[in-house]
């Protein structure tokens, strides 16, 4: 399923952004206009170890960014805290605000159509440069079609179920083509454009089945 949108005009709405830490922990901040921006980033309670640079970039953003630390562990833990954050956070905004969640599970998806349903403006990204109206921003790399011919050609449970094999299936169908930025570029492409999503650590393809002929 793509990643569900709503049309909604956010312009001099109040944005609150929470990222999902165990999902996505390359964010690239340079993308947020944080003019009448928040930013939430929920850390799993096994995730101790947080990199420097990310570190300093948040510091730059002083108070627009807070670190959650949930507690406990368990399958869907984080998405309970981030339901739970938006939640206590829309009783207490007065404003029109707007939630991003910042994640490539599309487990939240039937949360955030059921916050919709509620009158509350949220919807799911699994790329900061989602939230920029300039679609040549979007990342895209000239391998993405031929691996997505590839995947393609195998039958749905034989293709790769986790971002690691799904890595080295592209490595070895690339060779040398493609280094490792290229790689990670085709993947955030295809979860951009909605051929691919994730609930939990599984990838699921939306790219059709094999043709008969293969």
């Amino acid at each position: 399923m793509k990643t569900i949108y709503y049309n909604y005009s956010t312009m001099n709405k109040k944005r609150i952004i929470l990222i999902d830490f165990e999902n996505i922990q390359k964010i690239d901040f340079e993308r947020i206009d944080t003019t009448n921006t928040e930013l939430i980033i929920f850390v799993g309670k096994s995730q101790n170890k947080v990199p420097f640079q990310l570190v300093e970039k948040t510091q730059k953003l002083g108070n627009l960014v807070k670190w959650l630390k949930i507690a406990g562990d368990g399958k869907n833990n984080l998405d309970f805290h981030i339901a739970f954050e938006i939640g206590r956070l829309s009783e207490r905004e007065k404003e029109d605000v707007e939630f991003v969640i910042l994640s490539k599970d599309s487990g939240f998806d039937s949360l955030v159509k059921y916050i919709n349903d509620s009158g509350i403006i949220t919807r799911r990204i699994g790329n900061l440069a989602e939230l920029n109206e300039n679609k040549k921003e979007l990342p895209a790399s000239k391998f993405t079609s031929y691996v997505v011919a590839n995947l393609k050609k195998i039958d749905n449970p034989k293709r790769p179920r986790t971002r690691s094999t799904l890595r080295k299936h592209m490595e070895s169908i690339l060779r040398d083509r493609a280094q490792d930025y290229e790689i990670d570029l085709i993947i955030e492409e295809m979860f951009v454009n909605g051929l691919l999503t994730q609930t939990g650590n599984r990838l699921k393809y939306n790219i059709g089945q094999p043709s008969e002929e293969h």
